[in-house]
């Protein structure tokens, strides 16, 4: 990789590539100024499984072709990107890869109290759902990895069954 794309520290790429194994996605979305071999090991193992896997990489300088993006993905990653846009430009792409494109994706990011040349806080990022999985301190810059998954956003509560409902004979027979 280029100084223009430094190389993310292992414990991070160790990190996505649990994420990747766990979801075992079979489209995956990349949006970010770093090299996509992490995930060689892992598409590895999909043609060894005779299972499809394909990666979309959009680099930085390709954000235009992220606009028009209108397929699902199974998993997205965020690396090295938004150091590089505007912060109103990073709340559109997450919005929209939670909106639109994937059910689960993971972003890395340098924080403001962490870097103050960063315009994210974390405030920011929790009011997109997002939560925190870890700090990498030792990289240059500093980061931290936040993911979202839509299984997780919301729990159902414990109230909400039969047992508190005003009619119980009635619980699942009438959709309002």
């Amino acid at each position: 990789m280029t100084s223009k794309n430094p190389c993310p520290p292992n414990e991070l790429l160790f990190d996505l590539e649990t994420l990747i194994n766990s979801a075992q996605p079979r489209r995956i979305l990349l949006i970010g100024n770093i090299d996509p071999i992490f995930l060689d090991d892992y598409l590895a193992q999909k043609r060894l499984l005779s299972q499809e896997c394909s990666v979309t990489h959009i680099s930085t300088n390709q954000l235009d072709e992220f606009w028009s993006l209108n397929e699902r993905f199974d998993v997205g990653l965020v690396l090295n990107l938004f150091e590089h846009i505007p912060h109103e430009t990073g709340n559109r792409v997450l919005s929209k890869l939670r909106d639109v494109l994937t059910p689960q994706y993971c972003i890395a990011l340098p924080l403001h109290d962490q870097q103050p040349t960063s315009s994210w806080a974390l405030t920011d990022l929790f009011s997109f759902a997002l939560s925190k999985v870890a700090s990498y301190d030792n990289a240059t810059p500093p980061l931290s990895l936040f993911k979202y998954n839509i299984e997780d956003y919301k729990k159902t509560p414990d109230w909400l069954n039969a047992d508190n409902w005003a009619n119980p004979q009635l619980w699942g027979k009438y959709w309002w």
